[in-house]
């Protein structure tokens, strides 16, 4: 396993206490879960933290005057928009330790698959005593990292599960079966799609189980990829979807089609990839891929 070594120091793990991401919910902050089953891509992700910074033990152990500027910067990475961007920068005050109480909401719509958020101790005016101390602003003092997963069973779709062999013994070795109603573009999509999970094979069930070994990650990847790559065929080869303006928060088949569409190419018409879809379907099936993130 590499270790990333810093060309300057950093503060120990006892210089800022994290005391861990938070979900508000109506019931109170609940600790951030490693997996939100029932999380919505239409509601917001409201989240706080505790964090407390010693800014005499930073400064003593990265060699840096007591004055010099800290700011602790969060940023959220979502597996389905391959990005990572700033959503919340806090000076710290000019005390020996203060406590910052963070607070942020994230849009569904923006979100998807596994959330990473970083936290990270920033010096914004570093004020070197020596060599070894760090000399260029944005130089990161301390970082601290938390996950969950978003895209999982029952994110996007109503989910529920059965054992194929009872219910489509036809289709007993398929892992899932995605369906849904396209005869209403504008009816609903969280009424018209249904996933249905085949906990007859054991790897689906231990997906059920909120297994995290790595063939269940495959699987889950695996999963991702296929109900997107279903979902653009059928946007594709609806009229109707192609010709829909994107709305990030429609709730229809056709809106929630189209904004697959939008996801996957943020910046090309669907009139454009239609085409890719019939003259050049490689090429299509392989930004599916890239986006989705077949291998983990």
């Amino acid at each position: 396993m590499k270790v990333p070594v810093s060309p300057f120091l950093m503060a120990p793990e006892s210089a800022v206490s994290h005391g861990g991401w938070h979900l508000t919910t109506a019931e109170g902050d609940v600790l951030l879960p490693a997996e939100l089953d029932h999380w919505d891509f239409r509601s917001t992700l409201a989240l706080s933290a505790a964090v407390a910074v010693d800014r005499r033990a930073v400064a003593e152990s990265c060699q840096l005057e007591v004055g010099s500027g800290l700011v602790v910067l969060v940023t959220a990475h979502s597996d389905h928009t391959r990005s990572e961007q700033p959503v919340l920068r806090v000076e710290v005050p000019h005390q020996d330790r203060f406590d910052l109480a963070l607070q942020l909401d994230l849009p569904g719509h923006e979100l998807g698959g596994r959330l990473t958020l970083r936290t990270m101790l920033v010096t914004n005016d570093p004020k070197p005593l020596s060599r070894l101390a760090p000399q260029d602003p944005g130089s990161v003092l301390w970082r601290g990292r938390q996950s969950t997963q978003l895209q999982g069973i029952g994110a996007q779709f109503p989910t529920d599960a059965s054992d194929f062999t009872v219910t489509r013994p036809e289709s007993a070795g398929a892992a899932w079966d995605l369906n849904v109603n396209l005869d209403d573009p504008d009816a609903a999509f969280l009424s018209a799609a249904r996933l249905t999970l085949n906990t007859g094979l054991p790897a689906v069930q231990a997906l059920l189980d909120g297994a995290t070994d790595r063939a269940t990650e495959q699987l889950r990847a695996t999963l991702h990829w296929d109900v997107t790559r279903q979902l653009v065929v059928m946007a594709l080869e609806s009229d109707e979807v192609v010709a829909a303006d994107m709305d990030p928060e429609a709730t229809s088949v056709e809106g929630v089609l189209r904004n697959v569409l939008a996801r996957v190419w943020p910046s090309t018409s669907p009139v454009v990839v239609r085409g890719w879809w019939r003259d050049d379907r490689a090429r299509v099936e392989t930004a599916v891929q890239h986006h989705c993130g077949v291998v983990p």
